[in-house]
């Protein structure tokens, strides 16, 4: 039975991988990722990182190896993180091990690439979530050179340009995305977002419609295209949008507050002290909320780790 690498090996082991899918070297990188989720009893893997370019750096490089920040950045967050694996990732390991154990190569061939890529692409999402912008864009990037095809990979590129302030190129990704899976309601919704933080409220309308027919229910993108509705002047439009947020997500407080506003401004005072009282309990109850001013839009896109979501791409 196989021990199952330490931290620090399994995140080299998890950067081997990588080096070595993007080279091509495809059954070695996933012979390395194998190793790093503890699957092999062998340590060949170990040995593949003597065997890479010059450009692969690890924590203990030498002057013949010298150290490069992008990669040490992504080291540092593999070691990190080294034994998160999702449970997607982790259940397509197991099934590429039954398929090998039942003598079906193909498949489980299949099954270990889809784990290699989820693994990673979820390690991307985790770091979208910490405090290092530059480590998450760096392996965001990455995923997206593992599979330049996984519409999902294309919304973290997103959210992390995002984050480090690249508009132009925050939006092209999400137009990547919607290229690959036009029918992601996610990818419409966080273009939606960049779109407006922009101050391109007709294209930003426009994509949380589209969002909106994909997936009905989409409450955060029926919230922010009220606040478009409203900033741009139709406020009957506005009270529907908001409106249809709550009906989608009943525990949504900051839509319930803006509904509330939306009702006082119409003279229905009585359904506005319903929303506004909704909106406390979900909010704060020892919060009195300003009744007159209302929340804002979301500013930051979401990310797409693996997990069910409205509309998932084709």
């Amino acid at each position: 039975m196989a021990e199952t690498p330490d931290n620090a090996e399994a995140a080299e082991l998890h950067q081997v991988s990588v080096e070595l899918w993007l080279i091509g070297r495809r059954d070695e990188a996933l012979l390395a990722f194998r190793q790093a989720l503890g699957g092999e009893s062998d340590a060949i893997a170990l040995q593949l990182r003597d065997t890479l370019p010059n450009s692969y750096d690890d924590p203990d490089a030498t002057p013949d190896r010298p150290i490069n920040l992008q990669q040490q950045n992504a080291f540092a967050a593999y070691r990190n993180t080294a034994r998160m694996t999702t449970d997607d990732a982790r259940a397509w390991f197991n099934v590429g091990l039954t398929h090998e154990k039942e003598g079906r190569a193909v498949e489980a061939r299949q099954a270990f690439e889809e784990s290699f890529k989820s693994y990673h692409r979820n390690l991307a999402a985790k770091a979208l979530g910490g405090s290092d912008a530059q480590v998450a864009l760096e392996l965001c990037r990455r995923v997206v050179d593992i599979d330049e095809r996984d519409a999902k990979a294309w919304i973290n590129l997103g959210a992390a340009l995002g984050q480090t302030q690249q508009p132009d190129e925050e939006l092209e990704a999400y137009r990547r995305a919607i290229e690959i899976a036009p029918k992601y309601a996610e990818a419409w919704y966080n273009l939606g977002v960049a779109q407006a933080r922009e101050e391109r409220d007709g294209e930003a309308i426009h994509a949380y419609k589209q969002a909106l027919i994909l997936s009905p229910k989409f409450a955060k993108a029926w919230f922010n295209l009220g606040v478009l509705q409203g900033k741009l002047g139709n406020p009957q439009e506005k009270l529907r949008s908001y409106r249809k947020a709550v009906e989608a997500d009943h525990n949504f407080g900051e839509a319930w507050h803006n509904l509330g506003v939306m009702y006082n401004a119409f003279g229905k005072a009585e359904e506005g002290r319903e929303a506004f009282d909704r909106a406390r309990k979900l909010l704060n109850p020892k919060l009195r909320v300003a009744e007159s001013i209302e929340f804002k839009s979301a500013t930051t896109p979401d990310g797409a780790p693996d997990r069910p979501t409205a509309s998932p791409p084709p």
